[in-house]
């Protein structure tokens, strides 16, 4: 059952409150799979794409409804998920905006601070390459209760990989909100505004791509966790460039 942090001021960074609606048509991620440059990960082959439309404002609920839906597949074995996530994502001249739909019906999240380990609990994430070279990604982590990780991973080769937690994107924005469903049954809604400015990126032209990759973990009330993925990594590592789909920004 979800419950409601103490400080519900907590729960959005946005001025203006997220509405619910129901997923339109899901677009699901390719099935097959190929090697991984030098890990013997599976790829998902082909790698998705998901075509991420220009807006020339902020989305309205209206755009969002009329946007494409991705899902998610279990992150080693491409099954379906037994809990629904659908995900929707768009971009202006300064931002990418992305919406995240999970519907759970037991929510486990404890921590409360900023780049707390919000991956050992209930989580949404997405992992954002804008070269493409998987040299350097950045990592983002919302929590039921909007408490945000956020991280810079360098990967040049070395090992382990450099993870730097103390980097905060600046002037991002974030919100969470609950619908009731069926039962125990809820909807959460999960929105993130990304400047590029804070990915060290410039705008993006049409056509142009970038590689990123949705995840979830899901946990239930015997503690058992789930793991799922945009384009499945093949095993229990969300930190696979190679496997990262791609983000085709179109008008």
């Amino acid at each position: 059952m979800y419950k409601t942090p103490p400080d519900t001021a907590r729960m959005s960074h946005t001025d203006s409150a997220t509405s619910l609606i129901d997923k339109g048509g899901l677009l699901s991620p390719a099935k097959g799979s190929v090697q991984a440059r030098d890990t013997g990960i599976a790829l998902s082959d082909p790698l998705p794409i998901y075509e991420c439309r220009f807006m020339a404002q902020m989305p309205s609920d209206s755009d969002w409804a009329q946007m494409p839906h991705t899902s998610l597949l279990d992150v080693t074995t491409s099954d379906l998920p037994h809990l629904t996530t659908s995900i929707a994502s768009c971009w202006t001249t300064d931002a990418l905006y992305v919406r995240i739909y999970a519907d759970d019906d037991y929510i486990w999240s404890p921590y409360e601070h900023r780049d707390d380990p919000l991956y050992e609990a209930d989580v949404v994430e997405m992992f954002i390459d804008p070269q493409g070279t998987g040299e350097r990604y950045y990592e983002f982590n919302v929590s039921p209760h909007n408490v945000v990780f956020d991280a810079m991973i360098e990967n040049n080769g070395r090992k382990p990989r450099q993870l730097h937690p103390e980097w905060d994107a600046a002037e991002l924005h974030t919100s969470v909100t609950a619908q009731p469903l069926d039962g125990e049954m809820i909807r959460l809604t999960y929105e993130l505004r990304i400047p590029f400015a804070a990915l060290q990126a410039t705008v993006p032209v049409t056509g142009e791509e970038w590689r990123v990759n949705w995840f979830r973990i899901d946990q239930n009330k015997a503690g058992e966790r789930s793991f799922w993925a945009w384009s499945p990594t093949g095993a229990v590592n969300f930190h696979v460039p190679d496997c990262f789909g791609r983000l085709h920004f179109m008008l």
